[in-house]
């Protein structure tokens, strides 16, 4: 039987992890697409390193702040580093869900549309949240300034609602930080995707 294969998109910070470890809680297979990205890094650090400098090798391995900074204030070197790590990355997820027995598989990704992975699903969660609560959210976690978060907003414009693949059912829920509440809404969008239990085989 085909698995139910789920994309989980949305701005920065907006609670996409929580929503993705509610599926994973039921027992569904969740692909955590940023750790791919960190891997894809590692995979590809002579690459990246021949691309974006010293400054952004911290003995032998990728400093991925500094590499941020400077993807994140220059769109052409975002696109740089997309074009190597992405098909890379894409690759890898093709490959675990032709190998994957799991009834729902949960693809977590920020850039689900940008990197083509929502022709992948059936179903796609955008997770929206108002932009002072995210900025707030980034600010604790990443120790964004607000121009720092404005950037990373700006790299981001493409991550929307309207843009994802039509032939996809969507799903747009809204994350005020309540676990108790994005918990009854994954539950709900099991009801209506028809998906009883996230069992793995």
């Amino acid at each position: 039987m085909k698995p139910v294969v789920i994309g989980i998109t949305g701005k920065a910070c907006a609670g996409k992890n929580q929503y993705a470890k509610a599926f994973e809680e039921l027992g569904a297979r969740l692909i955590d697409v940023d750790r791919l990205g960190h891997q894809a890094l590692e995979a590809n650090k002579d690459r990246i390193i021949a691309e974006f400098g010293d400054s952004v090798a911290d003995r032998g391995e990728i400093d991925r702040k500094a590499l941020g900074a400077i993807v994140f204030s220059d769109p052409s070197k975002l696109k740089a580093l997309e074009g190597i790590s992405h098909p890379w990355m894409v690759a890898r997820i093709e490959r675990i869900l032709a190998e994957e027995t799991a009834e729902v598989i949960v693809l977590n990704a920020a850039l689900l549309s940008r990197m083509g992975l929502d022709r992948l699903c059936s179903h796609i969660l955008f997770i929206a949240a108002p932009r002072c609560l995210r900025f707030r959210r980034c600010k604790a976690r990443d120790g964004l300034s607000w121009r720092q978060f404005l950037k990373r907003e700006a790299s981001q414009r493409d991550i929307s609602y309207q843009l994802l693949d039509p032939k996809a059912i969507h799903h747009r829920l809204w994350n005020w930080g309540s676990m108790e509440i994005i918990h009854r809404q994954v539950q709900r969008c099991c009801g209506r995707i028809g998906v009883k239990r996230c069992s793995r085989n």
